[in-house]
């Protein structure tokens, strides 16, 4: 009895969220989940200028995960984030995943509902939670849609491709009333292939009614046992002028001295060199500013005092510039920001709780 309450209670809770930016791929069983995840962060921010410092302590994230078989090849998977705040365009704004998934052989796996935006990158990929001073896409891009995604895997599962529709990030970015019905054209493709693992991706994501932004990601991971490397390259562009000049890349380098302590370094560079006032309802790309260029790097560690790696413990500092050309003065501007951040994250599995 106590414990279908607490379920009830958990299930309860969830009609109070806000929507979320980033994604996680995964084409894993979801079976036998339900568990909250928590991360809480203080933070330290200040800038070149006189502006006053930032200090403070909040809640970074409150997640509630559930997954399950449902018989003859279908299971699903619910993932979602808890805070006191309603969607504000649709009911599935509050919702990252909640999806029906169909296993009709051992090959092929069918999948609808909300779901992910199929892009490449591991930083794209990682659970948010997991992501430290992140790039200007990874903040900025809506990638939680409905979507109807098909994929084959590989008999030795090393390898996944994946086709996908779903709706436009552009079809309601930031409550702006941009064209509705707006769908976005995946191709994706994961391989492991032993110390070379690859997340890459193309897209057609509709911006206008016939009007695309063109994506390709492009991820690669070196992953060995003490540790592990990831460069992605995003590339995105609204004109055949626009390629070569609006691209980001991101890397990260992890050292695992034991299995419960972690040394990070991570650094990012993300131009807009469009000519075109990307800005405008003609042509969106709302990633980074036309005209702008930033940079990001830091260093940070990770500590998991307990084996089951159920709490972590985290602390980085990091480095952020933003450049453009001040349109008043026509004078180069650079803005350089400091942030420095420690932070928890503990997860309540309670279906092992169960369990026990």
């Amino acid at each position: 009895m106590q414990r279908t309450k607490i379920l009830l209670a958990a299930i309860a809770i969830t009609l109070f969220a806000t929507p979320s930016a980033k994604a996680q791929l995964s084409w894993d069983k979801a079976f036998n989940k339900f568990k909250m995840e928590v991360r809480a962060d203080g933070e330290y921010t200040t800038t070149d200028t006189a502006a006053r410092p930032n200090l403070g302590f909040h809640g970074k994230y409150f997640n509630l995960k559930l997954g399950g078989d449902l018989g003859s090849g279908f299971s699903y998977y619910f993932m979602q984030r808890i805070v006191a705040n309603e969607g504000s365009v649709t009911f599935f704004d509050n919702t990252d995943f909640l999806y029906l998934d169909y296993k009709p052989t051992n090959n092929w796996r069918l999948r609808f509902g909300k779901d992910a935006m199929a892009l490449g990158g591991f930083e794209y990929d990682a659970a948010p939670i997991d992501v430290y001073f992140p790039t200007n896409l990874w903040r900025n891009i809506y990638c939680f849609q409905l979507a109807f995604s098909g994929a084959y895997i590989t008999d030795d599962g090393n390898h996944t491709f994946m086709a996908q529709v779903s709706n436009s990030p552009y079809v309601n970015y930031n409550n702006l009333n941009y064209d509705a019905g707006l769908v976005s054209y995946n191709l994706y493709w994961a391989g492991n292939m032993g110390h070379w693992h690859t997340l890459w991706s193309t897209s057609m994501v509709e911006y206008k009614w016939n009007n695309y932004l063109n994506m390709i990601m492009i991820g690669n991971k070196l992953v060995y046992d003490k540790w592990d490397l990831y460069v992605d390259f995003i590339h995105h562009a609204l004109a055949i002028d626009d390629w070569g000049k609006n691209f980001g890349i991101v890397s990260c380098a992890n050292y695992y001295f034991t299995p419960q302590f972690n040394i990070f370094v991570k650094g990012m560079y993300e131009q807009n060199k469009s000519g075109e006032n990307l800005g405008s309802s003609v042509a969106m790309d709302h990633q980074l500013a036309a005209g702008h260029t930033s940079a990001r790097y830091g260093l940070g560690f990770e500590y998991f005092p307990s084996e089951q790696k159920n709490v972590r413990l985290h602390i980085y500092a990091c480095r952020m510039t933003d450049s453009f050309t001040d349109a008043t003065t026509n004078q180069p501007v650079t803005v350089a920001t400091w942030n420095f951040n420690v932070g928890a994250t503990w997860t309540m599995d309670y279906y092992q709780m169960f369990k026990k």
